[in-house]
């Protein structure tokens, strides 16, 4: 009767085992502000490149040689922050791990059909042993400020390496469905298995001692790029009997604009409910771009009995970029007429590595009516925007609706004039600049125009008539001189004869 009853538990609990191995269980979902069920999930209907079959037929990674691929769909009810998620995975440090343990964390992009293909490769050891093991994936999601955090759990079957020593094959550990610890393995002779805790009478259940990031002193904090400041997190032993022993922490950043001062700590024991402080200074890089940083930290620790564990944990750091922009090259005439239109000219440049947003310039100034306020919207990083605002001049006795105030007070004369850049970050902080024009409004001049009288015209025919008898009478003149000349010359010669 009593090897009955044991065959008996023993068949509940590998059926409950069996049925864990076939699908992706969402373990105690959690995320640092709000708390959402099921934000994240896994895609069970439908099969990716990769699987051969959905995860609601049973999807199992496939191994090849000595390395598994890992294909798992994940989904969201919101619309992630560039839309990207952080996934990671952590594996349980028990003896006859098939698993190299490496850092797989990735950002996965959203897909055109809206699903987060997380694909990894796992190394396997060599001289693996058969059976069940879990892979626990941390799955991070930051959307509308709110920084989402889920755990799931897959478990990989290996078939391709050596069987289990005998004194173990006879009753494989089973999974208590609530806690997803491993729970117990026994002779089935001798034990008797307790179904509902899912627990082995006459042995000791030791349970993974967890750590966890309990503070962060930059959380919710906008770091400025190009700054320095102190950081500190908090690490607490979340068991409430176990202590911890050789633990090591270690820092890890992919982002190269975080520079870190230390990236490891050591600890010989922590007791149980007990916390240290992870402390530094952190500077970000001037060229790190406006984005969530994420840190992971992972800690590798023993409990009391000397069983190792390793886990990891992930926070994000906010980097912003401080905008820095100029008003450039403005220009406005000198001196202007009352009722006469002019240009006021300028350029905004933006010399930062930030964007700015809902960009502005207007003009004030006594007796200088702007037809608008100039919108410029978003000027890109790095790039330049030129503007003209079109002005009026009225008169200095004019208040800024145009309506004149004192009809005796002064209406012309130099005025200054003041020209407001605004924008804004991602914040939405408002930033404002301004520099002022000199400018002189004028009396309007009344030009006359006076045509003059065109002297008339006279008909001076009896001047050429005048020149053309003088001329005629000088070359009478030098004939008859020629003539006389010729003639007293012909005389003389006949009286020498």
């Amino acid at each position: 009767m009593k090897r009955l009853f044991f065959l008996f538990c023993f068949v509940f609990h590998a059926v409950l085992f069996f049925s864990e191995t076939v699908k992706a269980e969402n373990v105690n979902p959690s995320w640092d502000s709000k708390n959402y069920e099921n934000m994240i999930s896994i895609e069970t209907n439908r099969k990716y490149e990769g699987m051969k079959h959905s995860f609601s037929k049973g999807y199992e990674p496939s191994i090849k040689k000595n390395t598994m691929f890992l294909v798992v769909p994940f989904v969201t009810r919101q619309k992630t922050d560039s839309d990207r998620i952080i996934v990671g995975i952590s594996f349980e440090r028990e003896e006859n791990s098939p698993f190299y343990y490496k850092n797989y964390q990735k950002k996965v992009k959203k897909s055109e059909d809206g699903v987060y293909l997380y694909q990894c490769q796992i190394k396997l050891k060599e001289d693996r042993v058969n059976g069940q093991y879990p892979l626990h994936l941390s799955v991070q999601a930051q959307t509308e400020g709110t920084m989402i955090r889920q755990n799931f759990t897959i478990y990989v079957e290996i078939t391709d390496g050596k069987d289990r020593p005998e004194e173990k094959a006879d009753l494989p550990a089973f999974v208590d469905s609530d806690t997803e610890e491993m729970v117990g393995e026994t002779e089935p002779m001798e034990e008797t298995v307790s179904m509902g805790q899912g627990s082995v009478s006459g042995e000791e259940i030791s349970h993974q001692p967890r750590v966890i990031i309990a503070a962060n002193s930059l959380q919710g904090t906008d770091l400025s790029a190009g700054s320095s400041m102190p950081w500190s997190v908090s690490v607490k032993n979340c068991s409430s009997s176990q202590s911890l022993e050789n633990i090591k922490i270690t820092l890890m950043s992919e982002n190269k604009d975080i520079i870190l001062e230390k990236n490891s700590w050591y600890f010989a024991r922590m007791s149980a409910g007990t916390t240290v402080e992870l402390s530094q200074n952190l500077t970000v890089g001037k060229k790190a771009a406006a984005e969530p940083a994420p840190l992971q930290f992972q800690f590798e620790y023993e409990d009391k009995k000397g069983n190792a564990y390793t886990s990891t944990e992930t926070i994000n750091l906010s980097v912003s970029q401080v905008p820095q922009a100029e008003l450039v090259n403005v220009s406005f005439p000198e001196s202007i007429y009352e009722s006469d239109t002019d240009f006021l000219t300028f350029q905004i440049q933006n010399t930062g590595l930030a964007v700015l947003y809902n960009v502005r310039v207007r003009l004030e100034g006594k007796g200088l009516f702007p037809e608008k306020e100039l919108f410029l919207g978003t000027v890109e990083a790095g790039t330049s925007a030129d503007g003209e605002i079109k002005v009026f001049a009225g008169t200095l006795n004019m208040d800024n609706q145009g309506n004149i105030i004192e009809e005796d007070s002064k209406k012309y004369g130099e005025t200054l004039g003041t020209v407001i850049f605004s924008y804004e970050d991602e914040q939405g902080e408002i930033t404002e600049q301004s520099q002022e024009v000199h400018t002189s409004i004028k009396k309007p001049q009344i030009m006359e125009l006076k045509v003059e009288k065109e002297a008339p015209k006279t008909n001076q025919w009896w001047i050429t008539i005048i020149i053309l008898i003088f001329i005629v009478m000088i070359l009478i003149i030098l004939w008859l001189y020629l003539r006389i000349n010729y003639y007293k010359k012909k005389a003389d010669r006949n009286q020498h004869v």
